[in-house]
């Protein structure tokens, strides 16, 4: 398959150097147009609905954009270090994948994943800032509510209100062709073989035959999906199919230890002071003692504990927040998720 280069960057607010991208073809359009006359003859709600798609595909284009790697990678990985500490072994797996990347096409692209630990841990923010930083389409699929199949592969053409699943219209209504598609709480998902919402997951995470997709509303369409890079998130790998969990590389998270808090809290604590218009207002490192109240809850509460500081805090004008602000934003369920880190020398 051949690649164009494309010199037109996406995004302006990452402050990575992000390598020129490339165009690849999702789709035949010869294949469009026969849709398009195969259709004619069809009910009215056949025919209204493959026309619609078929404005869609044409609008869109079957060429998109292969989002590529950022040119200060290695800078990059240090970032993510620093960010996410209880992430080590992700993160020197993505190095090593980044940098194979580099000595070939600078295309972004990661083998299948699967993120496992408790709730709260940071695992979908993890995601958020792995796409947001590489410019690339993250689509987000809720698993444990998701009913069936039809949510990634779409439903079958034969019904009135069918329409295409997750991957068609993320990678064929989209601008790039390798989006991060991530399964949230892939554990949870139904088990019964008719209406399992990962079926589909048994092709698309096998290279070869992503190259050749069918969306079940429009099985006329082989659509290019090898380019997707999967992630999924589980609590427990014991009820997902072995035959899945085998075409995913396994990482387990774990709770964040004191050090690695310490990180944490410091890093959103100067997230805030960037990305929030606010920010300028407040001192731009955290004082001690704050620092060492946060660090005794549970990751998933500290940003918003943060938020709500920081609005005590600009209520009463001070540059700064204080240990009474953030035991003032405590709910019971902030309490019960405590992880007990009581002091810290840093």
């Amino acid at each position: 398959m051949e690649h164009s280069s494309d010199k037109k960057k996406s995004g302006s607010n990452n402050k990575f150097n992000i390598n020129e991208t490339a165009l690849v073809t999702v789709y035949n359009v010869n294949e469009v147009d026969q849709l398009e006359v195969n259709y004619r003859g069809a009910t009215r709600d056949h025919s209204s609905r493959v026309n619609t798609i078929v404005k869609r595909m044409r609008a869109a284009g079957p060429e998109k954009k292969l989002v590529a790697i950022p040119k200060d990678w290695l800078n990059y990985c240090n970032y993510l270090d620093q960010k996410f500490p209880n992430f080590t072994k992700v993160i020197d797996f993505l190095r090593n994948q980044i940098a194979l990347s580099s000595v070939g096409d600078k295309v972004l692209r990661f083998p299948p994943f699967l993120l496992v630990g408790p709730p709260g841990i940071g695992k979908t923010e993890f995601m958020l800032s792995i796409s947001e930083d590489f410019r690339t389409k993250l689509e987000i699929v809720d698993v444990a509510n998701a009913q069936t199949g039809a949510t990634l592969a779409g439903s079958e053409n034969y019904w009135s209100n069918t329409k295409p699943g997750t991957i068609f219209t993320t990678v064929v209504f989209g601008e790039v062709a390798n989006p991060i598609i991530m399964l949230d709480e892939i554990d949870k998902s139904r088990q019964d073989d008719v209406h399992r919402p990962i079926a589909a997951l048994l092709q698309l995470l096998e290279n070869r035959q992503a190259r050749e997709f069918h969306d079940l509303s429009v099985p006329e369409l082989a659509i290019d999906a090898s380019h997707i890079i999967w992630i999924a998130t589980a609590n427990s790998i014991e009820t997902i199919d072995t035959a899945i969990v085998d075409r995913f590389v396994v990482f387990n998270i774990k709770e964040p230890d004191k050090e690695q808090m310490i990180a944490i809290v410091k890093n959103q604590y100067e997230r805030f002071i960037k990305q929030n218009a606010a920010g300028l207002f407040f001192e731009k490192k955290i004082r001690k003692d704050t620092l060492i109240e946060l660090c005794k809850y549970h990751p998933r509460n500290v940003r918003k504990i943060l938020e709500q500081s920081f609005g005590l805090a600009a209520r009463e004008e001070r540059k700064y927040i204080t240990v009474n602000d953030i035991l003032a934003c405590k709910t019971n369920d902030e309490k019960r998720a405590s992880i007990g880190f009581m002091n810290t020398d840093n």
